[in-house]
């Protein structure tokens, strides 16, 4: 054991060694330092203590390349965003706040409203426990690939999903969007549209049962509208003397369009049956009225598939390939590609004499 205590030359040592020689080794260093140097200053304990542990910190944070203060800072910049972290609101909370904010706009029309309530509510079901820095890409790609639709309507989802995060975003929650990077195919689109006697069932049960949604369903079987168009209709825009319809601007620029006798026949029909002063289209849960009345199509709904139908009947009819793209405000390239199929005159009368009963 070297003992080297000393005020005189500032030391403080007592250490021990396995032999003597290495003992006999440390104090001639111990010497010769003194003859080199002379008396130091004495160290306090407490500095000595805080050397000692600044000196274990750079030996841990060297695999890093990171000094001890660039270690705090990180620490204390960690500190911040945890507590800002337990503060931060659910994504079930914050998908509300969103839905407020979108339905702020006067200018949606009553299905774009009714769309946003609808992913909301999946959004808060499928998501709503986590925070929006929890939640992951896979996760958000994993919930849409168990959803029972087909691509196209995971990829509505998406959008949706998409847009809520980038509000999170905006509201200075998260710095970026988990559902970036997330893609689906777009399946090839394969129009599908009903038979006469399909369509004759389905429209005179919806006179029966629906008849607040006849205007919407006609405007779709007998003009051709989508469903955002024909959700937009009001009574001002039929023209019932010279038997026009202005279909409003909306997805496509606003047009007008000369109406077959089958949809002022339905049109009129509708109208008398109507009472006096009631709006074309429901105010209210247009959605969920929807939703019920689809049940006189007994299981075999389609999406747009009377729009479809009205395109094929109509493209058949006319036999003009742009008088139908800009009847329907669509392109002439789109029109020859789904609606090129010539219907039988037999089949084609049976659609259009569809009349009330």
């Amino acid at each position: 054991m070297v003992s080297a205590r000393s005020r005189k030359w500032g030391l403080n040592v007592r250490k021990t060694f396995a032999t003597e020689a290495e003992a006999l080794t440390y104090r001639a260093e111990i010497e010769e330092s003194i003859k080199t140097n002379g008396s130091q200053a004495s160290v306090p304990r407490e500095k000595l203590v805080l050397a000692t542990a600044y000196e274990k910190l750079l030996t841990r944070l060297k695999p890093f390349d990171k000094t001890p203060e660039q270690a705090v800072d990180h620490y204390v910049k960690f500190l911040g965003e945890e507590m800002l972290r337990k503060t931060m609101p659910t994504i079930g909370h914050l998908v509300e706040l969103w839905e407020a904010h979108k339905l702020l706009d006067s200018t949606l029309d009553s299905q774009y409203r009714s769309e946003i309530k609808v992913h909301r509510r999946f959004i808060k079901r499928t998501m709503g426990n986590f925070k929006p820095d929890e939640i992951k890409r896979n996760q958000i790609d994993t919930i849409l690939k168990k959803h029972p639709g087909t691509n196209n309507t995971r990829k509505k989802y998406l959008t949706f999903i998409r847009m809520f995060f980038n509000w999170v975003i905006g509201e200075g929650y998260i710095q970026f969007n988990p559902s970036v990077g997330i893609k689906f195919k777009t399946e090839n689109f394969e129009k599908e549209y009903y038979s006469p006697d399909a369509i004759k069932d389905f429209i005179h049960c919806i006179d029966k049962k629906h008849h607040p949604l006849l205007g919407y369903y006609v405007a779709q079987t007998f003009v051709g509208l989508r469903p955002s168009e024909a959700a937009r209709m009001q009574w001002h825009h039929v023209n019932f003397t010279t038997n026009e319809l202005h279909v409003v601007k909306g997805k496509t620029d606003a047009r007008h369009i000369k109406l077959q006798p089958a949809a002022i026949t339905w049109l009129k029909h509708f109208k008398e049956k109507s009472k006096k002063d009631s709006s074309f289209i429901p105010k209210k849960n247009l959605f969920n009225l929807e939703r019920k009345a689809r049940a006189c199509m007994k299981g075999k709904w389609v999406a747009d598939g009377l729009r479809h139908s009205f395109a094929t009947y109509f493209g058949s009819l006319k036999k003009d390939y742009p008088a139908v793209a800009w009847y329907m405000g669509n392109s002439v390239a789109m029109i020859k590609r789904h609606y090129a199929q010539t219907i039988p005159d037999s089949t084609l009368n049976e659609f259009w004499n569809i009349t009330p009963e």
